[in-house]
């Protein structure tokens, strides 16, 4: 019982930090921004099994991805500086906003849908995904060493993905924030 209490009770900490996370400006990176979709989408093709049912959830939930990632972006805030990173990329901060986190819980909770219609679902499985979604948020690294299933990758990755894009045409300077390494490119053409 101590156990449990305990858990629920971390489980609400880490709630908390993810919503004042989301509410105060945070330096835009190009790892959370371009490696973690891109690695969500890659281990949503190495985990999905292709099959017709498979396949129309894939439409509903790439669909569902697009309407959250606009919601997602709608209320974001930008501050941009004059500092440029190591890579001379513009250092730009950002405010998620509520409806990131919002669209954050629809992400959860359509995970806990999913899994409904492709597994049981208990008790357990909902803490379980609702925890690996924390997890993602509050540490970063932990999406490479994360169990999911194919549908959750989706979710994680599109969603991901479409709100970089979205965030790079309410803000172009977001595009050259996250581009790759210009000093890279400079050496390798100056050799």
């Amino acid at each position: 019982m101590k156990l449990n209490a305990l858990f629920i009770l971390v489980l609400f900490w880490a709630i908390f930090r993810v919503t004042s996370k989301s509410l105060k400006f945070e330096k835009l990176t190009r790892f959370t921004s371009v490696v973690i979709p891109i690695y969500s989408v890659i281990m949503f093709i190495v985990t999905m099994i292709w099959n017709l049912k498979n396949f129309i959830v894939l439409l509903f939930l790439f669909i569902v991805s697009i309407f959250i990632a606009i919601f997602q972006v709608s209320k974001v805030e930008f501050k941009e500086t004059t500092e440029l990173d190591k890579h001379d990329r513009p250092v730009i901060y950002i405010r998620k906003g509520y409806p990131y986190l919002l669209g954050w819980i629809i992400i959860i909770l359509v995970g806990v849908g999913c899994s409904a219609l492709f597994e049981s679902l208990t008790a357990s499985s909902i803490f379980k995904e609702i925890f690996s979604e924390i997890k993602g948020e509050l540490l970063v690294y932990s999406t490479f060493s994360q169990q999911k299933n194919w549908y959750i990758w989706l979710l994680s990755g599109t969603t991901s993905f479409l709100y970089t894009e979205f965030l790079k045409r309410k803000n172009p300077l977001i595009k050259e924030a996250l581009q790759k390494n210009k000093n890279l490119i400079y050496r390798s053409t100056a050799d």
